[in-house]
């Protein structure tokens, strides 16, 4: 079976295709990213998150989603397979990342998800029942503690796809 991704993931892909996952564990592929925070609810369990995305505020979302594990750029398949028996024997895979920066606040990283899922600043508002101006005070105290220039590279920076620049 052909398997297509990203010139990165393709061979771990490839290799996942054929993998056989303990009957008792979820195996999900956080692909594309936000795929194990949106994608899924409730997350089933016991669950292994597989996910390509670095960014210690989106790991802490995704341990805030209590899988029993979550592995990081795994660079093999025998370490997925080892997660996945580590995982049907019951024990927990990896632990919360250290963050390099400021941590923002509960209602800053709700806004961040929101923004990073797709929503307009108004859509944002509704949602968290505030008015726009105040999700426009949590971007500028996200863009200050992340580092970044605009809206736009807070959401891209939240996925991962570029580097984080924390102010200081």
């Amino acid at each position: 079976m052909p398997v297509h991704a990203g010139p990165a993931q393709a061979p771990l892909l490839r290799e996942l295709v054929e993998c056989r996952v303990p009957v008792d564990v979820h195996l999900v592929v956080d692909l594309p990213t936000g795929y194990t925070l949106w994608g899924l609810d409730p997350l089933p369990a016991p669950a292994l998150a597989v996910t390509f995305n670095p960014h210690p505020l989106y790991l802490l979302d995704l341990f805030e989603r209590r899988p029993a594990g979550v592995l990081v750029e795994p660079k093999s398949l025998s370490e997925i397979n080892t997660a996945l028996d580590l995982v049907a024997a019951g024990r927990r895979v990896g632990s919360p990342p250290t963050v390099p920066f400021d941590l923002p606040t509960r209602r800053e990283r709700q806004v961040l998800r929101l923004l990073a899922q797709g929503f307009c600043s108004d859509a944002i508002a509704r949602r968290l029942g505030v008015k726009r101006d105040t999700v426009y005070s949590y971007y500028q105290a996200l863009r200050e503690k992340l580092g970044a220039g605009s809206q736009h590279e807070l959401a891209l920076t939240y996925l991962g796809l570029i580097p984080i620049r924390p102010a200081g």
